[in-house]
């Protein structure tokens, strides 16, 4: 297998390989996020205005993540050129990842709200809504009044299960963030929904891929992303340049990298 070190390098160097590609894929970013560009300027645009970029910003979000499939499964393919912007079928394809992503997402939250139940936390939220509702009866007291009024007890539980909930929340998440991730490559080397929310099967690539070399990719990732993320954030900051720049450049060069050095990550353990 090829070292981590050498996957990210080459994901780095990737996006640079024709330059047209990642100026098309940056205006794409940059009409998404037209409101935020303008904003920044002290340009004012009415309300409609606004909730027409808005559904322009989704279309093209889903755009962008299906462009982003076309680029693993461009990787996975052992393929060096960064793929061409098919408007329409990248969004077909960005749809069909929001369906795999409501899979793997759904059984996490729906896990978490049980155990927000069982924790106790509704049960405390209700005591404290149903206390204070009954004091709010005294035109007397304040809301910080109310709220010191509130029995310890059941801060203590509310805390409490918040606490549980949100620990068995995170690790939930990262779990099937993780299954996420080789699903989105299952879907791009297969193009079927089926194989890609097949668990079975991600954990199957994930164990072929070796879990310690899986976590070791992710952490490394992050820190890359990290970094590339403050990168932007001094570029964004730079008066209305700095924005044409952050998202003609900088965003797409970091959608590019890290879906790189997934489907390297992938590809290598074919």
């Amino acid at each position: 297998m090829t070292g981590l070190i050498d996957l990210f390098k080459e994901a780095l160097v990737y996006p640079t390989k024709d330059y047209k590609a990642l100026l098309i894929f940056g205006v794409v970013f940059l009409v998404a996020n037209l409101t935020s560009v303008l904003g920044s300027w002290g340009i004012e645009i009415n309300t409609t205005v606004i909730e027409l970029l808005g559904i322009v910003s989704l279309i093209l979000y889903f755009v962008t993540q299906g462009y982003m499939l076309s680029v693993l499964k461009e990787t996975i393919n052992f393929g060096e050129d960064i793929p061409a912007l098919d408007i329409f079928a990248n969004l077909v394809d960005g749809l069909k990842l929001l369906v795999v992503e409501i899979v793997y997402y759904i059984i996490p939250t729906i896990i978490v709200l049980i155990v927000g139940w069982l924790s106790g936390t509704y049960s405390a939220v209700f005591k404290i809504v149903e206390f204070m509702g009954q004091e709010v009866t005294n035109t007397t007291v304040n809301a910080t009044t109310m709220v010191n009024t509130v029995p310890q007890e059941y801060w203590s539980a509310l805390f409490a299960g918040l606490l549980i909930t949100a620990i068995v929340a995170m690790v939930l998440y990262i779990i099937f963030g993780l299954l996420l991730e080789i699903a989105m490559c299952r879907l791009a080397k297969y193009d079927s929904i089926g194989e890609a929310i097949n668990i079975k099967e991600v954990i199957g690539d994930i164990q072929e891929i070796g879990v310690g070399r899986y976590i070791g990719w992710y952490i490394i990732l992050l820190i890359i992303t990290i970094i590339l993320g403050l990168i932007l954030g001094l570029f964004t900051a730079i008066p209305y340049v700095g924005i044409l720049i952050g998202f003609l450049v900088m965003a797409p060069f970091i959608a590019l990298f890290g879906t790189r050095a997934l489907g390297n990550l992938y590809a290598d353990a074919e």
